[in-house]
């Protein structure tokens, strides 16, 4: 009897997961929804892998056992400054109380909106955000080209423009000496095998004036978007980066 492949999408319909749907038609694998985050029993060993928001794909992965890959939590910070361009550090929010004009960013799930602020006050909902959470803080830049990459054991699969020129804009291609510039840091970061990457991953890169080519950030496969990316691409990486475990 042959199994399945069986890719397990969020029951909440989304831009991605219809493009993820769409690009399984004639490969190896069957994209589901179930009406609940709850997978019946029966399809449960055929499961290769989840995609969705971070409490879904977190909940499915353990009914299927799946182990989901992303880098640790503290990784941004442990950068050198040679790929980020800027500093970033990695701290409770209980422990930020006096910073003033950074960019702030929760580490896990969306406690509050990343952005610049002034001071920790601003943030929408402060007096109520646990103490205990993790956050990004670092320096402000302004990226003028923001690009989606999607990696595998640190060679490039697909890569997307969301942001180009300032503004939002999703393409597979820019300018020959830009693709060139952005490939080649690129290269160089996922071949430095100093830095911690896991065997599937998101990279999103960017371009700082007068500075050069940074490292934005790194973003677990299982709930990134797909932008103007290759799907079918995509998809490998998301099966990449979901191992099944043995029991």
């Amino acid at each position: 009897m042959n199994t399945q492949k069986i890719i397990v999408l969020s029951p909440n319909f989304s831009e991605d997961s219809m493009i993820i749907n769409q690009a399984t038609i004639d490969t190896e694998f069957t994209a589901m929804r179930f009406g609940s985050w709850n997978v019946p029993a029966e399809y449960q060993k055929d499961v290769v892998a989840v995609y969705g928001e971070d409490l879904f794909t977190t909940i499915v992965a353990e009914q299927c056992n799946l182990k989901l890959l992303k880098p640790t939590d503290d990784w941004l910070a442990s950068v050198p400054l040679k790929y980020t361009l800027r500093n970033i550090t990695y701290d409770r929010f209980g422990n930020i109380q006096n910073v003033q004009n950074k960019f702030i960013k929760p580490v896990d799930f969306k406690f509050f909106p990343a952005g610049v602020y002034t001071s920790v006050e601003e943030i929408q909902g402060y007096s109520t955000i646990d103490a205990t959470i993790e956050v990004f803080v670092s320096d402000v830049v302004r990226w003028t080209i923001e690009v989606r990459c999607f990696v595998i054991d640190r060679t490039i699969q697909t890569w997307s423009t969301y942001i180009y020129n300032g503004e939002i804009e999703l393409k597979d291609s820019i300018e020959k000496s830009e693709e060139t510039e952005m490939l080649n840091f690129l290269n160089k970061f996922l071949t430095d095998k100093t830095i911690d990457l896991p065997k599937a991953v998101v990279i999103d890169v960017g371009y700082i004036p007068e500075k050069g080519w940074a490292l934005i950030e790194a973003n677990p496969v299982w709930s990134s978007g797909v932008y103007a990316c290759d799907p079918k691409k995509v998809i490998q990486t998301i099966v990449k980066s979901c191992e099944k475990v043995k029991i």
